[in-house]
């Protein structure tokens, strides 16, 4: 369960339909919620504030609260979600920041430096029916198909898949280290449906190829509203990029996407 979503909110639309999700999720928790804005103008506090209690109000939840900051938005949200102990951020499409160098969006920057799951919401509010996480044999992967796990009501599928990537001209010789890497997958699966609660709806399956391809077709068969994947550490420069996989998901989202860090 978690405890406390905080939404970050800068007043588009695409952030008005991740306050919808944001909602959804702390109603079904029983959350607390905060919506943190960074201002455009700090002599539009007032005004702001009012509108954004009326959308709380309009999402039902009218005692939620409201943070108003002016800086970085990547740089408010980051000490907004540490200084709350908010367990889960909510971020929308679109978000004000330009690629810049290595710095990416304000959802990037966050997404790279924050150690709560980040949520790119996209979809419209329904409690999730079917997610996919991509599960390496990382701690990471395995932290997202987890936290992927509580988002989901009950009744809902989560499907756990393991791409061996290998080129084109190599598929033939990879039958062998397939056959290898789907055992150990199996192993992983069952280690990670011991951590669920009994009954937990845990499907799996490998697939092999490039892992953009792979992930893609797996998305377009299953159709799931959630897609969650692991953010990995690594060292200073990498730490300065999102993985392509996961930047290609934030960019170009096909639902909602989840974004968790090993700890």
């Amino acid at each position: 369960m978690f405890r406390h979503i905080l939404i970050a909110h800068d007043l588009s639309q695409e952030a008005e339909v991740a306050l919808r999700r944001a909602a959804q999720l702390a109603l079904q928790h029983g959350a607390r919620l905060s919506l943190v804005h960074v201002l455009d103008h700090p002599d539009l506090r007032e005004p702001t504030a009012a509108h954004l209690r009326q959308r709380l109000a309009l999402a039902g939840l009218p005692d939620g609260q409201i943070l108003l900051d002016s800086g970085e938005p990547h740089e408010c949200i980051a000490r907004r979600l540490k200084e709350s102990g908010a367990d889960l951020a909510v971020m929308g499409a679109h978000h004000k920041g330009r690629p810049e160098l290595f710095a990416g969006t304000t959802l990037e920057r966050v997404a790279r430096c924050s150690q709560v799951p980040v949520l790119l919401a996209v979809g419209e509010p329904q409690p999730y029916r079917q997610a996919l996480a991509a599960l390496d044999f990382s701690l990471a992967a395995c932290n997202a198909l987890q936290t992927a796990h509580r988002l989901l009501p009950a009744e809902a599928r989560l499907f756990a898949l393991h791409i061996h990537e290998v080129a084109p001209a190599q598929a033939a010789a990879a039958a062998e280290d397939l056959a290898l890497q789907s055992s150990l997958f199996e192993r992983l699966v069952e280690d990670e449906r011991a951590k669920l609660p009994p009954g937990a709806q845990l499907d799996h399956g490998v697939r092999q190829g490039e892992r953009g391809a792979c992930l893609a077709a797996a998305i377009a068969e299953l159709r799931p509203q959630l897609v969650a994947l692991g953010q990995h550490r690594r060292s200073i420069l990498s730490e300065a990029l999102l993985g392509s996989l996961a930047q290609q998901l934030l960019r170009e989202p096909p639902c909602d996407v989840l974004i968790s860090r090993a700890g």
